[in-house]
């Protein structure tokens, strides 16, 4: 753990960003990344089937690239009852949320004289599935649900292969919510593809969903030849705590960040509170006998875990916005007196019975969220995303004939002759 004060070191708030913003990886991890795409890019099935036995180690031919899902019957599927209600349960959840917040046509007034806005969905989208430490069942739902509810109709799930095959809970989640297909390609490869194309691999317009740091740099870097949703890479929390604030709680939910496996993840403390500033790095340590053996969690609460003691809930805020964390749990007194000073972030948690992981799983909104402090610019996953925005506008000749004169004006200082001329030429005939 990493520690701060404040009160006693005014820099505090910035040596936190610089540390939490540290480079984690090597230097080279752009150009490997352009490596793998260049590669697939020119050597299409071939580079594929290469980087599958590397990175994944199995050996796939391209016909067996794809599972069309159409072929899967969901109930045979080797599932409990217990597993299948709890991904039924919290499809219903995330996919209403999805559908109660898809944006609207804005208003066209009648006779025409408007200006409006319509919302149209993608053609074709691709949602990253993690499958790496962790086969991430929950992003199924958290990506998918909200393709869906978009409106869009080829929905692919690109996930890497594995020797023992797809989890069948990956299958069912996404047979259940529509989803057309399964693109067997993990990591820079996978996104590769299905940017570009292969002999084998259909172009997608669109690829969302989370990924270790090396499938953010590869949605970064096809930017351009496809839309991405944002950058997300390993996850990260910040708690805002004050002395009402359940000390074992909190270590719970800043472990609960910690375990995902890559050891990139951050979890961070602000608080108000001397005792638990005092008291955390204890109940963390005996919180984390209870868990697995990870070498990847102890990275994490090495180097990743930071404690910062703040002055005032105020500044607490300041420090979150600043950092813009993923996800930012407000363990508070009165949470929602706090919550209106927290102006980036992924995703708010107010109150003890609001922990982080109820939004990984089945609280309705996606759990697919910017990190990286890239929360001050981007927002997190919602139906909206995979909706392109055209705007509409319809006018009779006495609505032109009030707008003329501007118009023509414009095209004058804009040295555009012929802008002006389609407009008054209207008016010649």
């Amino acid at each position: 753990m990493i520690f701060y004060n404040t009160e006693t070191d005014p820099e505090a708030t910035q040596k936190l960003l610089n540390a939490a913003r540290a480079k984690k990886e090597t230097d080279d991890i752009s150009s490997s990344v352009a490596s793998i795409i260049k590669d697939v890019r020119e050597n299409g099935d071939n580079a594929n089937i290469r980087y599958a036995k590397k990175f994944d180690g199995v050996d796939i031919a391209p016909e067996n690239f794809y599972i069309d899902l159409a072929k899967i019957n969901a109930d045979d599927l080797p599932l409990s009852e217990k597993e299948t209600s709890a991904i039924k349960f919290a499809f219903k959840r995330v996919y209403e949320f999805a559908l109660k917040t898809k944006p609207q046509d804005s208003a066209r007034e009648r006779g025409g004289n408007y200006v409006a806005q319509k919302y149209v969905p993608y053609d074709s989208v691709a949602c990253y599935v993690p499958s790496g430490a962790f086969p991430l069942i929950s992003t199924v739902l958290h990506t998918c649900a909200f393709v869906k509810a978009a409106g869009v109709k080829d929905i692919t799930i690109i996930t890497p292969c594995k020797k023992d095959g797809i989890h069948p809970a990956i299958l069912y989640g996404a047979k259940i919510i529509g989803v057309n297909r399964i693109l067997q390609l993990g990591g820079v490869y996978g996104i590769a593809s299905a940017a570009f194309g292969t002999a084998t691999v259909k172009p997608v317009q669109f690829i969302a969903g989370p990924g270790n740091a090396y499938v953010t740099e590869a949605k970064k870097q096809v930017f351009g030849q496809v839309n991405i949703d944002m950058l997300a890479g390993p996850s990260e929390i910040m708690v805002i705590a004050d002395d009402t604030a359940n000390a074992d709680f909190v270590a719970a939910d800043l472990l609960s960040q910690a375990e995902h496996g890559t050891g990139l993840e951050q979890a961070v403390l602000a608080t108000t509170s001397q005792t638990l500033f005092d008291t955390i790095e204890s109940k963390v340590a005996e919180q984390r006998k209870l868990l697995p053996e990870s070498a990847s969690t102890d990275r994490v609460i090495k180097t990743g875990m930071f404690i910062i003691k703040a002055q005032t809930l105020e500044e607490c805020a300041e420090i979150c916005n600043a950092y813009a964390p993923e996800h930012v749990e407000i363990l508070t007194e009165n949470p929602e007196k706090l919550e209106p000073s927290i102006t980036a972030a992924g995703a708010i948690m107010m109150g003890p019975w609001t922990p982080e992981p109820i939004g990984d799983f089945v609280a309705g909104a996606s759990h697919v969220l910017p990190t990286g402090g890239a929360a001050k610019i981007f927002s997190g996953l919602n139906t909206s995303h995979f909706m392109r925005k055209i705007s509409l506008q319809h006018f009779d000749k006495e609505t032109l004939s009030g707008l003329r004169e501007a118009a023509e004006t414009f095209a004058e200082m804009e040295s555009l002759s012929a802008h002006g001329r389609s407009v008054s030429i209207r008016f010649q005939q």
